[in-house]
C-alpha cells in the first residue's frame, strides 16, 4: 500500500440539492484541492453568508483487500479568514445512502460530534500534560455578531482571602501547606476547596458531575495548615487544591475579652458580618447583619459604625463569653491589596481582544493592560490571560488595591443567518452557531506546519527543510501535489531534512510551495476551559501557533465479509439467523472475492428463485443483479466502476432450492464522513484560503 492509495472520494452528487450525497464514486478529490468540493466563495457569499455540507469518503483505493489499520481523518489546515470555518461531522447514523436531508437531521443529534482545528496560545514544552488553545469551539453555522461594549465593571470575585494553591501530580488526598502570614487566634481564618465528582466516581473527564467541595476542618499548627480530604476523595492529576486564608498583614482580630472598645487605627475598618456579641442575660451569640445592626428576637438591640468601630447599645450588651464563642470583631488593617487575581466575565461570548484592565497601587499610581486575539493580557506591571470561556487570570508585579481594579470588554451576541433562497435549510443547525470541536477521551493531532514558497525549482536542486518530518509535499501554482510513489518529482531524506528535486519537475509550473509537517497523536484526558489535558507527554516541543486538530477515528478500513450463512426461507430479514438451507454455498474453497474499490458496507442476500436462478439484493441498495449458477456472480458497483463482490460459480455448486437464500455482510474500505464550511457575512483580507483534510492510518 502506497501513500497514493489513500484517497478522498466524492459522493454521487455534490451541492445543496435535497438529493446531494449518496454512495461513493470512483471520482477522487485531487490532492491539495479539497476546496473543489465546496462552492466558490463569491462577493455575494461574503455579503450575505454561505453554508456547505458535503459528504466524502476517505478510502483505501486498491484492487485487493489490503487493510489500513486505525484510519483517522482530521482538519489539518483551514483558511486564515476568521469568517470561514471548516469542520468534520461524525455521526454513527451516517450511511452510504444518506442524502442531504438525512445529513441535516443528524446535525443536532445527541450522538453527533464535531471535529475542528485550533492553535496553541502558549508554547508546549516536553513533559507537559496540557495544551492551551485559542478556542475549543468553532462556528458551524454562519452567524452575525452584535457587539455591546461593557465599561467600568468590577470583578465579581472580590474577596478578603488570599490563597495558595497546590497542584496534584497524582491523586492528592493529604496536604501540608506552610502559610507564614496566616492570621492566628481566629477560627474563620481559612478554608480549602477542590473539585471532585458528585455521587459515584465516574473517573476523570466527567465534568457534568464535577463540583467544588469546601473543607473547613483542617488543622493549624504554627503556620502549617494540614489535613486529609474526606474518604474516597482526592484531587485529580493536573487539578489544584486551593487554600484560602486571612493574612495577618491585612487583618487582626480584636477579642472583647481584651476590652470593649475597638480603638481603630487611621486606616482600619471593621469587617461586616464578623462582629460577635450577646444580649445581656442571653446565651445566644449575635453577629451583625452586614449593614450595622445586631438583631435579637426580631428587634435591633445595637448598632455598629464599621468605619469608627463605635457600638451604640439600644439594649444592654454582654461582651464577655467563652473562648469557643469568640466574641469580638475582625479588623481590616488597611485597604486590601493583591498581586494576582482570577475572575470570570459576565458572559462567555465576548471578543478576546477587547479586554482592558485598570488598577492602582497603594501609592496611587495607575496601571493598565489590554488583551490580544490569543487572549494574552499585557501592560504596565500587569500580565495575564483570558481563555475562550471568559476566565481572566491576572498577575501584578506590584501590589494593587483590590477595590481599584476595573475592566472593560466587548460582549458578543451571535445569531444564525437565515438561509438564502435555494440554500441549505439552516434552521436545522444548532442556534448560536458554535459547537465543541474537542472531546474527552478523543485523539488530537498536534502539528507544526512550515511552508516555504519558491518561484522556480529545477532538477537536481537541493533544499534544506525540516529534519524528521512526518509529512512532506510540494504543490505547484495550481495546487497540484508533486508526490509520486517512485519519487519522480522530488525525494526527502528524513535524517538530513533535505529535499532533492527530480526530473519530473519539468511537468509543473511555479511558484511552488513546500510544506513540511511535524505531528503527533495524543489522547485527551480532560478539557478545562480552553486547556486540553493530555494522557501522556508529547515527544517534541511546539511553539505558539502550532495547530491542534480533533481526530475523527474511522477504525480499520478493509473490504471483508462476515456472517456468511444460508437460510431455508427468505423473509426479507437481513438479520435472520434461522434454519439453514438444504445445501451449502462453498465459500471455504471459493471465498467471496472483494476489492477495496468496489465493496461497500452492506448486508446482502442471494435469493434463489429456482434451483439455478437467483437475484442479489442489498439492505439499502435493493435488488442489483440477476444471475444463475452457470456464471460467476459479479454485481457491478457502477459508482466505483468495480464489482461489489465476486462469488465464483464453483462456490454456487448445484444451487439452493427456490425461496432459500445465502446471506452475508461486507465491510468497506471507505467510510462516509460529513464536512461543513460556513462563511459568515463580512469582508476580510484572505491570505490563505485552503482547507486541508489529513487522512492517515497504519499499513498491516
Amino acid at each position: 500500500m502506497l501513500r497514493s492509495h489513500l484517497k478522498i472520494f466524492k459522493p454521487q452528487r455534490l451541492g445543496s440539492a435535497p438529493n446531494a450525497g449518496g454512495h461513493r464514486t470512483n471520482n477522487a478529490v485531487i490532492s491539495g484541492k479539497l476546496n473543489d468540493v465546496f462552492s466558490s466563495i463569491s462577493d455575494v457569499d461574503h455579503a450575505r453568508s454561505a453554508f456547505d455540507l458535503v459528504k466524502l469518503y476517505p478510502a483505501v483505493a486498491t484492487d485487493d483487500a489490503t487493510k489500513l489499520s486505525d484510519a483517522h481523518v482530521f482538519i489539518a489546515d483551514q483558511p486564515a479568514d476568521p469568517l470561514v470555518s471548516t469542520l468534520l461531522v461524525e455521526s454513527p447514523d451516517l450511511r452510504d445512502d444518506s442524502l442531504l436531508d438525512d445529513m441535516l437531521a443528524l446535525m443536532t443529534a445527541s450522538t453527533t460530534k464535531y471535529h475542528g482545528l485550533s492553535n496553541l496560545v502558549a508554547p508546549y514544552q516536553q513533559g507537559d500534560l496540557t495544551l492551551k488553545l485559542k478556542e475549543v469551539q468553532r462556528s458551524l453555522a454562519p452567524t452575525v455578531k452584535r457587539v455591546e461594549t461593557k465599561q467600568g465593571l468590577r470583578p465579581a470575585t472580590e474577596t478578603i482571602y488570599k490563597y495558595k494553591k497546590v497542584e496534584s501530580f497524582g491523586n492528592l488526598s493529604e496536604y501540608n501547606i506552610d502559610v507564614p502570614d496566616i492570621l492566628q487566634s481566629y477560627n474563620a481564618n481559612r478554608f480549602l476547596q477542590y473539585r471532585f465528582y458528585r455521587g459515584n466516581n465516574n473517573g476523570p473527564g466527567d465534568y457534568y458531575d464535577k463540583i467544588t467541595y469546601t473543607v473547613n476542618n483542617s488543622t493549624l499548627s504554627g503556620t502549617t495548615v494540614s489535613g486529609s480530604l474526606p474518604p474516597g476523595h482526592f484531587v485529580f492529576e493536573g487539578d489544584f487544591l486551593w487554600l484560602y486564608y486571612l493574612s495577618n498583614q491585612d487583618f487582626r482580630f480584636h477579642s472583647f475579652s481584651d476590652g470593649q472598645g475597638l480603638n481603630l487605627g487611621s486606616t482600619e475598618t471593621v469587617v461586616p458580618k464578623t462582629v460577635r456579641l450577646k444580649k445581656q442575660g442571653s446565651s445566644q451569640v449575635i453577629t451583625d447583619d452586614g449593614i450595622g445592626r445586631f438583631i435579637h428576637s426580631g428587634y435591633v438591640i445595637a448598632r455598629i459604625d464599621y468605619d469608627t468601630g463605635v457600638i451604640t447599645e439600644i439594649e444592654p450588651i454582654d461582651y464577655q463569653g467563652t473562648v469557643s464563642e469568640e466574641l469580638g470583631a475582625l479588623i481590616q488593617r488597611k485597604p486590601l491589596t493583591l498581586s494576582e487575581l482570577q475572575f470570570s466575565l459576565p458572559s462567555s461570548k465576548f471578543s478576546r481582544s477587547s479586554i482592558y484592565i485598570r488598577a492602582k497601587s497603594e501609592a496611587g499610581v495607575e496601571f493598565s493592560a489590554s488583551s490580544d486575539d490569543n487572549g494574552n493580557i499585557t501592560g504596565t506591571n500587569i500580565s495575564g490571560s483570558v481563555n475562550s470561556t471568559g476566565v481572566v487570570e491576572l498577575q501584578f508585579t506590584v501590589d494593587v488595591l483590590q477595590d481599584s481594579i476595573s475592566y472593560d470588554y466587548d460582549e458578543v451576541t451571535e445569531i444564525n443567518v437565515p438561509s438564502p433562497p435555494g440554500g441549505i435549510d439552516r434552521s436545522k443547525l444548532p442556534e448560536g452557531g458554535y459547537v465543541p470541536i474537542f472531546h474527552e477521551f478523543n485523539l488530537v493531532c498536534v502539528q507544526d506546519r512550515n511552508r516555504t514558497q519558491h518561484a522556480t525549482l529545477s532538477n537536481g536542486q537541493e533544499l534544506t527543510v525540516t529534519v524528521d518530518a512526518n509529512w512532506v509535499d510540494i504543490v505547484d501554482n495550481e495546487g497540484l501535489s508533486l508526490y509520486s510513489a517512485n519519487d519522480d518529482n522530488y525525494s526527502y531524506d528524513k535524517a538530513t531534512g533535505k529535499v532533492t528535486i527530480k526530473s519530473g519537475i519539468v511537468n509543473f509550473s511555479g511558484p511552488f510551495i513546500i510544506t513540511t509537517v511535524l505531528s503527533e497523536l495524543v489522547l485527551v484526558d480532560a478539557i478545562d476551559g480552553d486547556t486540553l489535558k493530555i494522557l501522556s507527554p508529547l515527544k517534541r516541543t511546539y511553539d505558539v501557533g502550532a495547530t491542534v486538530s480533533s481526530t475523527y477515528v474511522l477504525g480499520d478500513l478493509q473490504a471483508l465479509t462476515k456472517d456468511e450463512r444460508t437460510l431455508s426461507a427468505w423473509s426479507t430479514n437481513f438479520g435472520d439467523f434461522g434454519s439453514p438451507a438444504s445445501s451449502a454455498i462453498n465459500t471455504t474453497q471459493y471465498p467471496i472475492e472483494l476489492s477495496n474499490l468496489g465493496t461497500i458496507a452492506q448486508r446482502w442476500a442471494i435469493v434463489f428463485t429456482s434451483t439455478t436462478a437467483f437475484y442479489v439484493v442489498g439492505e439499502h441498495v435493493g435488488t442489483i443483479y440477476n444471475g444463475d449458477i452457470t456464471s460467476d456472480c459479479t454485481p457491478i458497483n457502477a459508482n466505483a466502476g468495480s464489482p461489489f463482490f465476486v462469488l465464483r460459480k464453483e462456490a454456487l455448486g448445484s444451487g439452493l432450492n427456490p425461496g432459500e437464500a445465502f446471506l452475508f455482510e461486507t465491510t468497506t474500505a471507505g467510510k462516509p464522513i460529513m464536512v461543513t464550511r460556513s462563511v459568515s457575512p463580512g469582508h476580510t483580507e484572505i491570505k490563505y484560503d485552503k482547507s486541508t483534510l489529513g487522512f492517515r492510518g497504519s499499513k498491516d
